[in-house]
């Protein structure tokens, strides 16, 4: 059986015209649809009016969009040339914003199709992404090494797509229950410092990307430790510093059997990613792929204002992992506790936040996620 190939449907475009420096829809005008219409592209365009909307938009009609998809293309059966549906069929869309927007038309797609037959072994849909990096971070197109606009553009017309590795966030109703996916993240997790900064650094959004900078230095300046424990489940790598290389550190894992690699906190910094780069200069977990099945951590333990600043210093050549209070891992399954005392804690997730509760019934566990039915996300590199 093939298919036949069709021009009918459309690419899709989401324009998030507030993201970064808001240069998403001139960009749009100059720079991608004269290049769209040469190469005989049709497209539609999605604006994003306000934070959530993509998310709703995608939830609400990816339904609609797979089954048009699967109608645009004609497919024959070469023994008798019966029409038969597609088992397949890829959805392209392309991204004029930032990482936040392709985390929201993720989460939209996957609770569209949530317990319904669109993704299955009889049918699965592709969805691959095109990012021109008009937001604020732009860590996935920094991290596959895009430059800009017009090198993202070139990439989806003459390159290949790779997977999209999505890490799944975990909570549980109680110590006995099974986990249930809270949301899926593209990016990064994280407690502590970092998900401070990003926290505060809201009141610094017209400064674009220095806004990091300036909400970072507040919370240095205020330096808090923040009360966790951390399980990496094995399998585990861990980066030496007396070779400067990852080293496996644990085959397999069992938390039930306490086969786990722990680190007790008090944590000041804690990252959990799948992208080397969280912006252009900034590059904290430099082992990191997009499309692998690992998941790369950033443990900074108890550490002061000094120890910190040189970290950040180093960070844009890597090299702030030979510094003797960074810990690197790399791991597929994570869990994070923060103690009863606590009460409640908050998490960072690709940029929106996540109020946990103290205590065993208020773990959280991440895993980069291998099902089908869920890792069906690629990128144009």
């Amino acid at each position: 059986m093939g298919i036949l190939p069709t021009d009918k449907f459309p690419l899709l475009i989401v324009l998030n015209p507030h993201s970064g420096k808001k240069e998403g829809r001139e960009v749009l005008q100059t720079i991608v649809q004269p290049a769209l219409s040469q190469a005989g592209k049709p497209f539609k365009v999605i604006e994003s009016t306000a934070q959530g909307h993509a998310q709703s938009y995608f939830s609400e009609n990816i339904k609609p969009i797979i089954i048009d998809l699967a109608q645009s293309l004609g497919t024959v059966d070469d023994a008798d040339g019966v029409p038969t549906q597609p088992k397949s069929a890829t959805l392209q869309i392309m991204v004029l914003g930032g990482d936040g927007t392709v985390h929201e038309i993720v989460n939209g797609i996957l609770q569209g199709v949530e317990g319904s037959a669109f993704v299955s072994d009889e049918f699965r849909p592709n969805v691959e992404f095109s990012i021109i990096p008009t937001g604020t971070g732009n860590a996935i197109s920094t991290s596959l090494g895009v430059t800009g606009a017009q090198d993202a553009l070139e990439r989806f017309l003459t390159g290949k797509p790779v997977p999209l590795r999505l890490m799944s966030v975990s909570t549980r109703a109680s110590v006995e229950s099974h986990w249930k996916p809270h949301v899926y993240t593209v990016v990064v997790n994280s407690y502590g410092l970092h998900c401070a900064t990003v926290y505060d650094s809201e009141e610094f959004r017209h400064l674009g990307n220095e806004r990091f900078r300036q909400a970072a230095m507040k919370n240095i300046e205020n330096l808090k430790q923040y009360e966790g424990k951390l399980d990496l489940v094995g399998p585990v790598q861990a980066y030496d510093r007396t070779q400067r290389s990852l080293a496996t550190l644990t085959t397999q894992g069992d938390k039930d059997n306490g086969d786990t690699t722990s680190l007790p906190g008090p944590f000041t910094y804690l990252l959990i990613t799948k992208q080397a780069s969280l912006e252009p200069g900034f590059t904290p977990t430099p082992f990191a792929s997009t499309s692998d099945e690992w998941m790369d951590i950033l443990a900074v333990q108890n550490a002061g204002q000094s120890e910190l600043l040189q970290m950040f210093g180093a960070t844009a050549t890597g090299q702030h992992v030979d510094q003797e209070k960074i810990e690197y891992f790399k791991a597929k399954a994570i869990e994070l506790e923060i103690p009863e005392s606590l009460t409640k804690g908050r998490l960072c997730v690709d940029g929106e936040f996540l109020t946990i509760n103290g205590g065993p019934q208020g773990r959280v566990r991440f895993e980069v996620t291998t099902d089908a039915n869920t890792q069906f996300f690629s990128v144009f590199v």
